[in-house]
């Protein structure tokens, strides 16, 4: 058993000396492998503090930063990885490990165009680099399937509200009075959810549903919708 304390050791000797290097300096980059020791021992939050002070003083460390967004990342705090990716690609736009992390993140939002901006950029530094080239023409695709399917529902959308008066979607939602009524409705939640915009069909569904009550279609496809709605919180795809 000695033999599985040992690292654990030796990680706190050098989390002791680093300590010790930034209580003379607060300004060392020591902060880095402090917070690189803090982490493999597992102390996430106090890493994070480190990090955090250590660039108030090294504001462009761009190992500094790609270390802060990779453990925001790994912790799902997405808006803050974003936010450190952002910044390395600005310090280092070279720094392709940081673009690709920054890609990635745009790409589970759908900000397809935003992914590309950042790949053209990688590609100015790294040209023959296939990888790279073969993400932009795929997420050039994805973005064109984007552009299609939010114009199609559009169209889609235009044409259910103007049968129904032009009406808003609450409207719609409150003056359910027949079956096509709640029809043009339910296919309203189904284009919303086609479209990527969960939280728009749940809300729609939940009027609906304070409406119909007892309506057991509705609340079927307010249950499948909440789904949807958990997956895609979560990075999981969408199921059928």
């Amino acid at each position: 058993m000695a033999g599985e304390k040992q690292p654990q050791e030796d990680l706190q000797l050098f989390a002791d000396k680093y300590e010790k290097v930034l209580a003379g300096d607060p300004s060392s980059v020591a902060f880095i492998f402090l917070a690189q020791v803090l982490y493999k021992q597992s102390k996430v939050d106090k890493a994070i503090n480190v990090l955090i002070n250590g660039l108030r003083y090294n504001k462009k460390s761009v190992t500094g930063r790609f270390l802060l967004g990779k453990i925001y990342y790994d912790r799902w705090m997405i808006d803050q990885a974003r936010k450190e990716f952002k910044t390395v690609v600005e310090l280092a736009p070279d720094n392709l490990a940081a673009a690709r992390m920054l890609v990635e993140i745009y790409g589970s939002e759908e900000s397809f165009g935003k992914a590309i901006e950042v790949l053209k950029t990688a590609q100015m530094y790294h040209p023959h680099d296939e990888a790279i080239a073969a993400d932009i023409r795929g997420f050039e695709e994805r973005l064109g399937q984007k552009d299609e399917k939010e114009a199609e529902f559009r169209a889609a959308k235009e044409k259910i509200q103007s049968s129904l008066g032009n009406k808003s979607d609450t409207e719609l939602a409150a003056g359910l009075k027949s079956g096509d009524g709640e029809i043009e409705t339910l296919t309203m939640a189904g284009l919303y959810i086609d479209q990527g915009l969960i939280e728009k069909a749940c809300e729609l569904l939940e009027k609906m549903l304070e409406k119909e009550p007892g309506n057991v279609r509705i609340k079927e496809k307010l249950e499948k919708t909440r789904l949807h709605l958990i997956n895609k919180t979560a990075g999981f795809p969408a199921k059928e």
